[in-house]
């Protein structure tokens, strides 16, 4: 989790880089949202696919195409290739992050649990303090390949200690598809993403033809894969869903395009654009530090409605700085309070999403929050990938409109949440 984590945050950095090295500016946004698109997959097959096949099948399967595409992204000659590793990576990914949570359901003894999970939150949070600096100096004094080349060195050193460990888990064979029918959704939804990153590319009439269909299809399958109600931000789970997947896709998108933008207008380097992911990254830090201790209950509509307004300064602030109103100091301000508020809020959705899912719903309630983050991600940087290309005259500034529209929408649905019933 560590080497994902890590690769996770330093595509931040290196991807500006990259695009550049390759020629290939205008596909930017596909590579970057290819891991999240292609990740819905992975992560609606994987816990299916254990709970058939045992762990040990999938997270070998997972592995061998989370490997394969990292050393595609390393070796890549030019951006298909270099795409087509990201896609490979982000459907292994997927696959292993689930798997994970099985391999710990079943290895490790309850008492145990609360500290696994809180080295899986260190494996994540240090990586995304420290990976864009440290990714911006092997950037700057070597080269962008050897990123992603540790990456696979490590990644394949840690799963092949991991398949060690559990080479006694039991193997059943289970019959049915770990495909399924949520499987097959899922499929259909990352198409009609990447179909919605391909229109974007596209001269008119086609940019209207392939954007309107690939939108109609994503929300079909969005309306199959998430619990019902979520497309209409019904009260209860469904709002929150749909809160995380907004809310998600407004802080990824904020933070893709703010190297860029340093790097390719500003002439950063890409070690002091990594510096200014690493400090916001802090502030998620604190916000998941103030929560943990505070008294305050979960989940209540003023918590959240608090924590969705500090996520909003991070891309009015960089909507600021790209149009020339706010100073880049102002912008990592607005970057630290939105980390804030993604540390805050996550825990309280997650938390009361559980505590209203009945007993037999927890797993699919809990796996709903990640398939829509990753379905929001993919699709708002689609978006906005297709306003980038559209508005290359005026700059980043209709791009950073339409995520703090996003964000905006965050906040206008915490304005709808309801107290939790009582004793939750």
């Amino acid at each position: 989790m560590t080497f994902i984590a890590f690769e996770a945050f330093a595509v931040t950095t290196v991807m500006p880089v990259v695009a550049r090295s390759l020629h290939a500016e205008q596909w930017y946004s596909l590579a970057f949202a290819a891991t999240a698109t292609t990740g819905l997959i992975g992560m609606t097959v994987g816990g299916r696919w254990a709970d058939l096949r045992g762990v040990r099948r999938p997270l070998v399967a997972g592995a061998v195409m989370f490997l394969v595409g990292i050393a595609l992204c390393a070796a890549a000659p030019g951006m298909p290739v270099f795409v087509l590793g990201r896609l490979l990576q982000g459907v292994g990914g997927g696959i292993d992050s689930v798997v994970l949570y099985v391999v710990i359901a079943r290895f490790v003894p309850e008492d145990l649990r609360p500290r696994m999970f809180g080295l899986l939150t260190a494996a994540w949070l240090l990586p995304s303090i420290v990976g864009p600096l440290v990714t911006g100096a092997l950037v700057e004094l070597m080269h962008w390949r050897l990123v992603f080349a540790l990456v696979l060195a490590g990644s394949a050193l840690s799963l092949a200690v991991l398949l060690n460990a559990i080479r006694s888990a039991p193997r059943p064979d289970t019959a049915g598809s770990p495909v399924g029918r949520r499987g097959l959704w899922a499929v259909v939804a990352a198409v009609s993403v990447l179909g919605l990153h391909l229109a974007g590319q596209q001269q008119m009439p086609w940019l209207v033809v392939g954007t309107a269909a690939g939108a109609a299809a994503a929300a079909v399958a969005a309306a199959r894969l998430l619990p019902a109600g979520t497309l209409r931000a019904r009260a209860g789970i469904p709002r929150l869903v749909a809160f995380r997947g907004v809310l998600g896709a407004a802080n990824a998108a904020t933070d893709i395009y703010l190297p860029l933008y340093l790097q390719h207008r500003l002439d950063f380097s890409p070690v002091a654009s990594g510096a200014v992911v690493a400090i916001g990254a802090f502030g998620w830090a604190l916000g998941a530090w103030i929560q943990g201790r505070s008294d305050a209950p979960a989940g209540s509509p003023a918590s959240l409605r608090t924590a969705a307004l500090l996520a909003l300064c991070g891309p009015v602030a960089a909507l600021g700085l790209v149009t020339g109103v706010l100073p880049l100091w102002a912008t990592v301000l607005g970057c630290v309070l939105m980390g804030t508020g993604m540390g805050l809020a996550y825990p309280q959705v997650s938390s009361l999403v559980l505590a209203l899912s009945p007993v037999g719903e927890q797993g699919g309630n809990s796996s709903a929050l990640q398939v829509a983050e990753s379905l929001g991600v993919s699709l708002l940087i689609a978006v906005t990938g297709a306003v980038l290309a559209a508005s290359a005259l005026t700059g980043y500034g209709p791009v950073y409109g339409v995520v703090a529209g996003t964000a905006l929408l965050a906040v206008a649905l915490t304005m709808a949440f309801t107290p939790p019933p009582p004793g939750h």
